[in-house]
């Protein structure tokens, strides 16, 4: 079975008056159609930035994407246009955000 999504060696870096931050660095995972992930970590490991990421919404500019390839139904979303990361964000791919709170 061929992936659905396919996330290879991600990069998000950062910057800051302070240097430049790896966000996300180096992330790689695979999904089959019908699989779900779940992803788990302490506050501030990366979890909302690798999906930011994914969905190219990361906060510009002081955020960029400056590497690997996010392949939906094999093509690379990091490489669309704007007009066509909005025709596909929530038809296509989306993420679901838990409120901590609600989950104790």
């Amino acid at each position: 079975m061929s992936a659905v999504i396919d996330v290879r060696d991600l990069r998000t870096h950062i910057v800051t008056r302070w240097g430049t931050i790896k966000a996300v660095d180096g992330v790689s995972f695979a999904l089959g159609e019908g699989e779900t992930l779940g992803l788990v970590g302490e506050s501030g490991s990366g979890k909302s930035m690798t999906c930011l990421s994914i969905v190219r919404l990361v906060p510009r500019p002081a955020a960029r994407v400056v590497g690997g390839e996010v392949l939906l139904d094999g093509d690379d979303v990091l490489r669309k246009s704007d007009a066509e990361m909005q025709r596909i964000r929530g038809r296509k791919v989306a993420m679901i955000l838990q409120d901590p709170m609600s989950s104790l």
